[in-house]
């Protein structure tokens, strides 16, 4: 069978979790499950507590509280800060490997988790849209920006196009860098944003239309 097929079930994550590395390891554990791609996904962005993400993503605070502390043991979450409430203490954490997952380490995920990772990472996507167009922030701005299109390359185009989304990738890095060391500095205080980007082969008109049913063809 080939990668293109291979399914993500149980025996494929073991196979792969016992040929990484101990840091490869540790990141398919990270996100082994969709919920920890997603507190990890705000954690980059700013600190968070279980309670907090339990509310907003209406998830069990048990279950949530059990994936923090697994990130937290993964070297993925760090603790912040300690809010007394309520007789007790809100323990609310950061992201501190925002950037682990390098081209080589992502290689050596094995396809499962990577279809895993990249599918709860959409979900995550659509979920900032919703949350955006919910709170009236996705049009407020005139320059905002939404754009996406269907095309065609060769492999030497393809090839360009994905340095391009690369070089676009690390540009926007650099410019959220500089934006947060000036607020460090007393300058202007950042606010929330969405970037996002992809690249990935379409099927065929023909694998398009066999996956619909008759009846919804025109």
């Amino acid at each position: 069978m080939s990668d293109r097929k291979k399914q993500a079930t149980p025996v494929n994550r073991k196979v792969e979790e016992a040929t990484a590395d101990p840091i490869d390891r540790r990141l398919t554990k990270a996100i082994a499950h969709p919920l920890r791609l997603q507190i990890l996904s705000l954690a980059n962005q700013r600190t968070i507590s279980p309670s907090e993400y339990s509310e907003e993503a209406r998830a069990p605070l048990s279950t949530v509280a059990y994936h923090f502390r697994k990130l937290l043991e993964l070297g993925f979450l760090e603790l912040v800060e300690e809010i007394p409430k309520r007789g007790s203490k809100e323990h609310r954490y950061r992201g501190c490997r925002r950037d682990l997952v390098t081209d080589a380490s992502w290689k050596k995920l094995g396809k499962a988790t990577q279809a895993e990772a990249r599918i709860a990472g959409f979900q995550d996507l659509i979920a900032r849209y919703a949350q955006a167009v919910n709170a009236g922030t996705f049009d407020a701005r005139d320059d905002a920006i939404f754009y996406w299109v269907g095309g065609g390359m060769d492999e030497a185009g393809w090839e360009e196009f994905v340095e391009a989304s690369r070089q676009l990738i690390d540009r926007v890095k650099a410019i959220e860098h500089a934006s947060a060391e000036r607020a460090a500095e007393g300058g202007e205080e950042c606010f929330p944003t969405t970037f996002a980007i992809a690249a990935f082969e379409s099927p065929s008109s023909e694998n398009r239309r066999a996956r619909v049913p008759p009846n919804h063809l025109a």
